[in-house]
């Protein structure tokens, strides 16, 4: 038995409280927490568990954010979307890329949704990867993507009539500006 001295830093373990009315990203936190110090003590567990989602978080979004990755360190003159699409199918499919940040500064970030979660840990190994002159920087991502919204078909059929009528519009006056007094009918 060890001789333990007042004040020397071992303190007792408590025993747990069970866990009642706790939040859930409280419950992801120590989760997260465990799943870090078990892989501390047995070299095969992962590592790239995802982090607590931290804040006031739609829970509908938190699949999204579970699948997506941010990319960093993107060289703002040279990467697309699609370049990236590319390179991450690689790791699994891809669901959406959305480019971020300001498109005139020399670098940029973007967000990788992945359609399984799996896909996001083997994302995790491409960090410090050369992507063309930049290494990467593959991180959890805190967001989700933001996406346009979806249109019912009755909106779609709406907007689509209303943009032919903007183009029939356009096309009577280039038209009428073309040969005055003549008439020009799209086809119905």
């Amino acid at each position: 038995v060890p001789n333990l001295i007042p004040g020397g830093g071992l303190l007792p373990i408590p025993t747990p409280a069970p866990l009642q009315n706790v939040s859930v990203p409280i419950v992801e936190f120590l989760g997260y927490l465990l799943n870090r110090f078990s892989a501390g003590l047995d070299p095969t567990a992962s590592v790239l568990s995802q982090p607590p989602i931290i804040g006031n978080v739609d829970p509908s979004k938190i699949d999204e954010i579970r699948r997506t990755v941010y990319v960093g360190n993107l060289n703002s003159q040279t990467t697309t979307a699609e370049q990236l699409l590319e390179f991450f199918k690689q790791v699994g499919d891809v669901k959406f890329v959305r480019m971020a940040g300001d498109e005139t500064q020399p670098t940029r970030f973007a967000f990788v949704e992945f359609v399984e979660q799996e896909s996001v840990a083997r994302a995790l190994t491409l960090n410090g990867v050369m992507f063309g002159d930049r290494p990467l920087k593959v991180n959890h991502s805190n967001n989700a993507i933001v996406k346009p919204p979806e249109m019912t078909p009755q909106a779609a059929a709406k907007e689509l009539e209303n943009v032919m009528k903007r183009v029939r519009e356009a096309q009577s006056t280039i038209a009428a500006a073309i040969e005055p007094g003549m008439t020009f009918r799209l086809p119905t």
